[in-house]
């Protein structure tokens, strides 16, 4: 966000304030859609989509470590047992699913008078996803995946941002480790030392998938594929809301193309949509053979390495070995 967004985010916080706690005072935050997916996989773009009639307040990442003051005491893909309880994220989770949290970035977005329901989407939350449909179960999570090369590529052409950056952050929490990193230590310790920026972030983005996969049972969550949403955007968003509805009923979404086509506020000229290339495939000729084959090694090892096919489109299959099985 550019410093003039800041200021003028700080400037209008007050009026914002009433506005955004009158409409929780009329129960207006009912519904409550939580997207999450790791960081440059495209969750802002699809947020922009799903609100494209801005009838849902937008909550632009609450629960980011850096960017929000009071979620400071959590660690960047933060894991927490479905089972510990953990007092202080409960009661700020409770805040920001009731909509009473409110934050001059988190709210940037937020120019209306009047909301029907809440869409959050974090980038730093896959690893407490499941705690927290435990303790908030109206709430309705949609894990956002991106092709991990395509991601990995993204993050490296923005190291200054804040990413998680060497895997044995992930490997150091204990919990984490015994429920579901003890197979792969060796792996992630190799992965670590290699001091490769893209392997590094495709370890990270297979252990930050592979948990929730693990944890969710099919129909506790909506999967959603960035690449299908790019090649069949209105089907894809009317699926969502089908999930978010809980209803068989077609929902369907027609979307204008220049909402379609509009790059998320994130996006830079760095970016594949500015340069004229497919935001699904141009990977394949910016890595070299030597990363994607190391790449896909360590895919393997999660039993990812078959959920993109040569086209850099999803193969669901995959998913039905892992999805809820953990």
């Amino acid at each position: 966000m550019h410093i003039e967004q800041i200021i003028l985010s700080h400037l209008l916080k007050p009026v914002r304030d009433v506005t955004l706690h009158a409409n929780r005072w009329f129960d207006n935050y009912d519904e409550v859609i939580w997207l999450i997916g790791d960081g440059r996989s495209g969750t802002t773009w699809v947020a922009d989509l799903i609100n494209h009639d801005r009838k849902y307040r937008e909550m632009f990442e609450p629960f980011h470590p850096q960017h929000v003051d009071e979620m400071s005491f959590l660690s960047p893909h933060q894991y927490i047992r479905p089972g510990d309880s953990h007092d202080q994220l409960e009661s700020i989770a409770s805040d920001v699913f009731s909509g009473t949290f409110t934050h001059p970035v988190v709210d940037s977005a937020n120019h209306s008078h009047l909301y029907n329901g809440l869409l959050i989407k974090d980038i730093f939350a896959n690893l407490f996803a499941y705690w927290a449909s435990v303790r908030f179960p109206n709430l309705k999570i949609i894990l956002l995946v991106r092709n991990p090369f395509s991601v990995a590529l993204s993050k490296s052409k923005k190291k200054d941002w804040f990413w998680v950056t060497d895997p044995m952050l992930l490997l150091n929490q204990q919990n984490l480790y015994d429920d579901y990193l003890h197979p792969f230590e060796d792996l992630i310790r190799k992965t670590s030392e290699s001091s490769d920026y893209i392997l590094r972030q495709v370890l990270i983005w297979s252990i930050i998938n592979y948990v929730p996969l693990k944890q969710f049972s099919p129909g506790q969550l909506h999967i959603t594929f960035y690449e299908e949403v790019f090649a069949d955007p209105n089907n894809q968003v009317s699926s969502a809301f089908r999930f978010v509805k809980n209803t068989r009923e077609n929902c369907h979404v027609e979307l204008n193309e220049e909402t379609i086509k509009r790059p998320s506020r994130v996006v830079s000229k760095e970016s594949s949509l500015f340069q004229g290339k497919s935001p699904v495939t141009s990977w394949k000729d910016e890595l070299s053979l030597r990363q994607i084959d190391a790449g896909l090694n360590i895919l393997n090892e999660f039993g990812l390495a078959e959920l993109y096919d040569e086209d850099s489109m999803p193969n669901k299959d995959v998913l039905y070995s892992i999805h809820g099985v953990g």
